[in-house]
């Protein structure tokens, strides 16, 4: 099977007691196996039997894990969860494919669009853990489809934003400091950079809210696979 690898920022937290979830689902696929061997009397076969059995319970257990009734790794319980929190959101509906442009974009997180527009102010972040999983490749496609169109009209709004404000004198510095030092011209540029009023500052807010990202689906759907 076809599958597309994320890797997403979490709370450790969360990813702690998500590696809990899958330990204790790993424990229960196991005893699974255990009881339905003894059930086919795998251990007295031979043969054509012996393998005819082992196909059943195979077979069996495809279908366990299908039906979400089994689920040892990370990559089952993500995925079911993802499934949930796209049909909760109401985002598991056809989306075009997205531009071929911005589907080249290496280590862009598809939806959020430019990402100096700083949605997450200068709060330290709590996503310090870092989740490694695949997706089946058509849940993977429907994740990162969703989030890219159902975020592209607040994208647009935040770029026009971002062309008619620019980057303000919070950034400038910024951006000097990591240069190394803040020189004079720093501060001029900064001292001459356009301000937004509080009703832009607002607007931005809003539209900061309107993005979803695929980050925000995984760690959406990691807290309701621990809950």
């Amino acid at each position: 099977m076809s599958v597309i690898p994320f890797v997403v920022a979490v709370e450790p937290s969360d990813l702690k007691a998500l590696n809990e979830i899958v330990k204790a689902g790993l424990a229960a696929e196991r005893a699974w196996l255990k009881q339905a061997r003894e059930d086919e009397g795998v251990r007295f076969l031979r043969g054509k039997a012996l393998s005819e059995a082992r196909g059943r319970v195979r077979a069996k257990f495809a279908a366990m894990r299908a039906k979400g009734k089994l689920a040892g790794t990370r990559d089952l319980v993500v995925a079911r969860a993802v499934r949930a929190e796209l049909k909760a959101k109401a985002l598991d509906g056809p989306y075009e494919p997205l531009p071929s442009q911005d589907a080249r974009m290496p280590g862009r997180r598809v939806g959020t669009g430019p990402g100096h527009y700083n949605r997450f102010g200068d709060e330290k972040t709590k996503l310090t853990g870092r989740m490694a999983v695949r997706l089946p490749a058509d849940l993977g496609d429907q994740l990162v489809r969703a989030t890219y169109w159902t975020s592209a009209p607040a994208v647009k709004a935040l770029w026009e934003w971002q062309t008619r404000w620019g980057d303000g004198p919070q950034v400038i510095f910024r951006e000097a400091e990591r240069s190394g030092a803040v020189t004079l011209l720093d501060a001029w540029c900064a001292s001459m950079a356009s301000r937004p009023d509080a009703d832009s500052i607002l607007e931005k807010a809003k539209l900061q809210a309107q993005v979803i990202t695929t980050g925000d689906i995984f760690r959406a759907a990691a807290k309701r696979a621990i809950r």
